[in-house]
């Protein structure tokens, strides 16, 4: 396969025969993420008292044959990422968590079990957020994440609303691409999707004096 990046685009009528195995292993993950969903809480608010410091976890996984026939070579912009801005308020890692910490273990165990998805990296992390729009995102490898052929940032922005953002590449013949921003509520998975690979995250509102340790400043 070509080296050259790879983006996921819609598919249109006569792809569609080609996606049904796919779609009905994407039922089953997303039944799996409402079977095993925390508390739904209303939209987190960014900058209430005792929520400066979030907890962060990830899970990222591959599919494990990934569609062809398909048209990813017209590059997406941005889903949901703020404009350029000035008002700086750095993101910062505070501690990376120990696996024994993670509350998405069950979560992976399932990926794992179903045949269809293979977790690739799993991490979890308390940290502050950067003002919204300023672009200050974490490198994986300063979360402890060092898969083969993964590579990214992990932002997360305030503004009313807390945002969480992803703009990682999977290089695994061809190159696949997930750049999107969202508003997240506390304690509610999220999945971010693409026919290659995918993301299952989660965020949590830490008290003020829970994190400890020296912090490490984002890029």
């Amino acid at each position: 396969m070509s080296g050259a990046p790879c983006y996921h685009s819609p598919m249109n009528a006569e792809r569609r025969k080609s996606h049904r195995g796919r779609a009905a292993a994407m039922q089953g993950l997303l039944l799996l993420l409402a079977l095993t969903s925390l508390a739904n809480l209303p939209p987190a608010q960014a900058q209430q008292a005792g929520a400066s410091l979030y907890e962060v976890e990830l899970i990222v996984f591959r599919t494990a044959s990934v569609p062809g026939g398909e048209d990813w070579s017209a590059e997406p912009t941005g889903r949901g990422f703020g404009s350029e801005s000035t008002r700086g308020g750095s993101a910062q890692v505070i501690r990376v968590l120990p696996p024994e910490d993670y509350k998405l273990g069950s979560v992976e165990a399932s990926l794992r079990s179903s045949g269809a998805w293979r977790p690739i990296a799993h991490a979890a992390w308390v940290q502050t957020a950067a003002n919204w729009g300023t672009h200050i995102g974490i490198a994986l490898a300063d979360l402890g994440i060092n898969a083969p052929g993964l590579s990214g940032m992990v932002y997360l922005e305030r503004a009313t609303y807390l945002h969480l953002g992803l703009n990682l590449s999977l290089s695994a013949g061809a190159t696949y691409t997930i750049d999107e921003m969202r508003s997240v509520k506390f304690n509610e998975k999220q999945y971010f999707d693409h026919p290659a690979f995918g993301v299952i995250a989660l965020v949590s509102p830490m008290p003020h004096g829970a994190g400890t340790g020296t912090g490490t400043a984002a890029h």
